[in-house]
């Protein structure tokens, strides 16, 4: 009886080992199925046409790291991604430790099929403010306060670099060119 069972579980784990062997060994990073279908055309077309550099490659996270706004604000809650309206999100929320300490949300949005002309105005309107020679946008609001930077990528998408809830707007468009200058920018790819 002991030697049937061995036999009857032994292939099935062998199946299962080889199954998981083969996943974990697969280069890229794991989507849901159908999002990547306009991919390839798209990499392959990139090299040819500079206007058509992509943002499907990059990570929010690795755009803005913890280490590269640690000098915004004494600490900051840990990173949050997630998906929001469309965009990849990753941002970071000062931890306040002391009632006097201003309030502040850094953040970047990455907007694979939204170009730089969709940038919405948010009640100061949008102004052009290329950064490092890359054309950009800037929005404002008062109400919610906060300031976003839009880095064009190509011809059909952008990165939004945010600062929010901060005192003033001025403060937070300061912040918001200030990341998007020395960290965000660099780390782009060129078109």
């Amino acid at each position: 009886m002991m030697k049937l069972l061995a036999r009857a579980i032994l292939p099935l784990a062998a199946g299962a080992f080889l199954l998981t062997g083969c996943t974990t060994t697969q280069p890229g990073t794991a989507s849901p199925v159908g999002s990547e279908s306009a991919a390839p055309s798209s990499e392959n077309s990139s090299s040819a046409d500079p206007g058509s550099a992509s943002t499907t490659s990059l990570q929010p996270c690795t755009l803005l790291t913890s280490a590269d706004i640690s000098g915004y604000a004494s600490s900051f809650e840990p990173a949050d991604e997630q998906k929001l309206g469309g965009a990849r999100v990753c941002r970071y929320q000062h931890k306040i430790t002391d009632p006097s300490e201003e309030g502040m949300i850094l953040s970047v949005a990455i907007r694979d099929t939204a170009p730089l002309d969709s940038v919405n105005d948010t009640g100061n309107g949008v102004k052009d403010l290329p950064v490092n020679g890359r054309p950009a946008k800037e929005a404002s609001s008062n109400a919610p306060l906060g300031c976003t930077v839009a880095l064009g990528v190509g011809d059909k998408a952008r990165v939004d670099v945010n600062a929010t809830g901060l005192k003033t707007v001025a403060k937070a468009c300061q912040i918001a060119e200030d990341m998007a200058t020395k960290i965000v920018e660099p780390k782009l790819p060129k078109a």
